[in-house]
Formats: structure tokens, sequence, C-alpha cells
């Protein structure tokens, strides 16, 4: 149900709203050696791509739009650390848990699916650049960490498949290497970009993402974001009843408040 995905979020912003917090609108020259962001996020996850697991592949074909129809649970989170206003580090945890709300409902896939999603990765800022006006910046950062996946597949049986149910667990790590840019216009509005890709066929063969995102700053110590994501992989390995394949693209709008401190 969609309640399901909202009622995450709501309870992870209730956790984290405790937090004291500070909006950033101007460059933190003076704030101290570290700066801290806590970012709960809802990210309407549609999937597409075709999945396989020991020599049978499904075709998955779940646009955003019928979530509701087959998230059972989802949790998004980014959290990140700034030291002196050069070099930090941050993660971006998602899980989602796709259920057999599934079946029989327009998408290609039985069972049960749950999948975890985690970057880690430093940075390093070039610098914090004038806009134009007296209170618009620009911050650019260089990125590169690990994207660790983590995925639970659960095929119900059918004739092709013997009758026998499918469960395969299979987790990888991918190096990722990326950039981002922070336009803070005035006091109130910013645009966050973010890019990178990785893979470079050490685990997958490649795997990219893409972000933005607009920031409004509606009260001193948060700000509403609204944007898109997509990350994409293409992961291959074994062969025959060993063989499992991850070749997809989750891509949706996603919606968060950013407490920092």
């Amino acid at each position: 149900m969609r309640y399901k995905l909202f009622l995450s979020l709501f309870l992870v912003i209730c956790i984290l709203g405790a937090v004291p917090a500070r909006a950033q609108s101007t460059p933190p020259a003076t704030t101290g050696d570290f700066q801290w962001a806590v970012i709960p996020y809802a990210w309407l996850t549609g999937l597409n791509g075709t999945i396989g697991a020991k020599g049978y592949d499904t075709t998955v074909s779940a646009p955003f739009v019928n979530l509701a129809k087959y998230l059972d649970i989802g949790a998004m989170v980014h959290l990140e650390g700034l030291y002196r206003d050069r070099v930090g580090l941050f993660t971006d945890f998602n899980y989602s848990l796709l259920g057999d709300e599934a079946s029989g409902k327009r998408v290609s896939l039985d069972g049960k699916t749950s999948l975890l999603l985690t970057d880690i990765a430093a940075f390093y800022r070039l610098g914090t650049f004038p806009m134009g006006q007296a209170d618009g910046f620009l911050n650019c950062d260089l990125l590169a960490g690990a994207r660790i996946w983590s995925l639970s597949l659960l095929l119900d049986g059918d004739r092709a498949r013997g009758g026998r149910n499918i469960f395969e667990n299979r987790s990888w790590v991918d190096p990722i290497v990326g950039a981002r840019a922070e336009f803070h216009f005035n006091k109130a509005w910013m645009l966050s970009l973010r890019g990178g890709v990785g893979g470079f066929s050490i685990s997958s063969a490649i795997t990219w993402d893409a972000t933005a995102a607009v920031g409004y700053t509606f009260w001193e110590h948060g700000t509403l974001l609204l944007g898109y994501r997509a990350v994409g992989v293409n992961h291959d390995e074994g062969s025959g009843k060993s063989a499992f394949k991850f070749d997809a693209t989750l891509s949706g709008p996603i919606l968060g408040l950013a407490f920092t401190f």
C-alpha cells in the first residue's frame, strides 16, 4: 500500500527530527571544524531490467507509479560529515522489500525480493565559489568510494521451474567515482547535482548514478528536498545452476528533509 512508504518516511523523520540543526544557507567559514547532515528521504523506486538466478531469467518492468502494488517496506537515509569545509565522508542507505503483491499485477516478478543498496564515499571539496549575488555560492566536490549491493530473490515455483521455488542471495561491491555540485542561489533556494560511474568490470561490468534535487530552506533547522534519482547496474556472474544476473535500472522521484548542524 502507498501509505506504507509514507509511514516509513514519517517514522524516520520523527526519530531524527530531535537532532539540533541549523540550515546551511551561507558558506560555513566559522562554524567549527565539523559539519554534519542527516537527510531521511523517500525514493519512489521504479525497477526495470532483467533478474536471473540458476539459469532462469525474469523481466521486471515496474515504474514508480505502480509502487503501491508491490512495495512492502522502504527505508532511506543520507548521512554526511565535512571537516574544515574541505574533506568529508557520506553514506547513502536504501532498503526496499518487494512482496507477493507483485503477482498478477502486470509486474513480471513472482515471489519476494529484498534489495539493500549502500553508497559509502569520501569527497574532496575543490572550493566554494561566489555566484554573483551577495549570498549566492557554489560548492564543487570530487567523490570516490564503494557501492554495496545485497539482493535476495525468491521466485514462486511454476511448471517452468519444476514446481520448485528458487531462492538466491548475492552481495557484491563496486568501486565508484563521481562529482557533485551544489548551487546556493540565495538563503532559501539551492540545486544539488550528483553523478558517478563505477564497476569497471571488477565486480559489475558497470554501475552508474545520477541525482538532481531542488532544495528550499523553509525554517532555520531544515531544508525540504525534491528531485529525481536513477541508479543502474549490469552484474552477471556464474553459469548454469550457479548463474546470477542483475541488469537493471532503479529510478524515481525523491522527497526528503535535510537537517544540518
